[in-house]
C-alpha cells in the first residue's frame, strides 16, 4: 500500500489512528501529548514519516532520546510545526551531530515532499544537562 493510501487510512479511521499514534510513545517522549495528538491528527502524514525516521535515528543516534514538541506558529501565519528533539551529551552536541542530521533529512526529503511535509517537522538537537 503506498504512501498516500496510508494517510487516506489515518485520516478516515481514528481507532486505527490512536493505535498508530500510541506505539509513536515506544520510541518518542512528547512534552505535551495532547498538542503533538492533535497536529499530527490534522498532519496524519507524519506518523508515516516519523515512523520511518525510528531506524535512522537509531542508527545515527544510538544513545540520545527522541522528543516530540508541537510549536505553535507565533507569526500568525498559521505555520505550526513538530520539532523533533534530538536529545544527547555536548561532546555529541559538537562532534557530527549536525552532518548526521543533515543525513537525515537528505534521505526522507522524498517521502516529505510525497506527504506534502516539507515544513511540518523540523528536526532540532539539544544538550542534556
Amino acid at each position: 500500500m503506498n504512501e498516500l493510501m496510508q494517510v487516506e487510512m489515518l485520516t478516515n479511521d481514528s481507532e486505527l489512528f490512536e493505535k498508530e499514534f500510541n506505539n509513536l510513545k515506544d520510541f518518542f517522549i512528547f512534552e505535551s501529548e495532547k498538542e503533538v495528538h492533535d497536529f499530527i491528527k490534522i498532519n496524519p502524514g507524519i506518523i508515516l514519516l516519523l515512523n520511518e525516521f525510528e531506524p535512522s535515528l537509531k542508527k545515527y543516534f544510538p544513545n540520545e532520546y527522541f522528543e516530540l514538541k508541537f510549536e505553535p506558529d507565533s507569526s500568525g501565519t498559521w505555520f505550526d510545526l513538530l520539532v523533533l528533539n534530538i536529545w544527547m551529551d555536548e561532546d555529541r552536541f559538537f562532534n557530527g551531530s549536525n552532518d548526521d542530521i543533515k543525513k537525515i533529512k537528505r534521505q526522507f526529503l522524498p517521502l516529505r515532499r510525497k506527504l506534502d511535509l516539507l515544513g511540518e517537522v523540523l528536526i532540532s538537537k539539544r544538550i542534556l544537562k
